[in-house]
């Protein structure tokens, strides 16, 4: 395959509209934001864990990766914070959310007052998260991907079922015999009781 319209390899498409080709060209960059990115991961490479233990130090790790994003005009995003406190994602995601298994994490260096900086640190990651879809200008998706990714979000349809009866509520013969006799004007009287008489079956000759 790989006509018109079937998605194909795009070779016949122009480099200027061919995304495919412009992400796989490691030239195709701006140099501003390469240069920010490499200053972050040099900065980030050097540093060493910080003391689990001592909140002070996990705080100041996270002030110091927050300060770092400002000066180099780079969005803070959950996996530099991982990189900066020198956690895997998936321990910090499990930290922060109170998983269980994650309860005594490298032998429990952890303690009740760093966990708790972190679970803020997260918490202003999901806050600018927020900002940073609101303010976007361009395509959202960007931000809903990460949400979804890092933050927990995802695409939920609330359907709500109504039952009700709707088996119709007739109105009983009295009533239907006293309405209209208030519109002529006149009373209304009971209907009498009927009787039934046994017919002899006469059969003639």
């Amino acid at each position: 395959m790989g006509g018109k319209g079937s998605g194909g390899n795009g070779k016949g498409v122009p480099y200027e509209h061919n995304p495919v080709k412009q992400a796989a060209d490691p030239t195709n960059i701006d140099p501003k934001v390469n240069s920010k990115v490499m200053k972050m991961g040099i900065w980030l490479m050097g540093l060493e864990p910080p003391d689990y233990g001592d909140e002070t130090a996990v705080k100041r790790r996270v002030m110091d990766y927050l300060t770092k994003c400002d000066e180099l005009e780079i969005k803070p995003m959950v996996n530099g914070l991982c990189q900066a406190l020198d956690i895997p994602r998936t321990d910090f995601w499990g930290i922060v959310n109170d998983d269980k298994r994650l309860a005594n994490w490298h032998g429990g260096v952890l303690t009740p007052e760093s966990r708790y900086v972190m679970r803020k640190a997260y918490a202003f990651l999901n806050t600018a998260w927020e900002t940073y879809l609101v303010d976007e200008r361009g395509n959202p998706v960007k931000w809903i991907f990460l949400g979804k990714n890092y933050f927990g979000m995802r695409d939920q349809t609330e359907h709500v079922q109504l039952r009700a009866d709707l088996t119709p509520q007739l109105t009983s013969p009295e009533e239907v015999s006293e309405k209209y006799a208030k519109m002529v004007g006149k009373p209304t009287d009971s209907l009498p009781q009927a009787t039934i008489e046994s017919i002899e079956d006469v059969t003639t000759s």
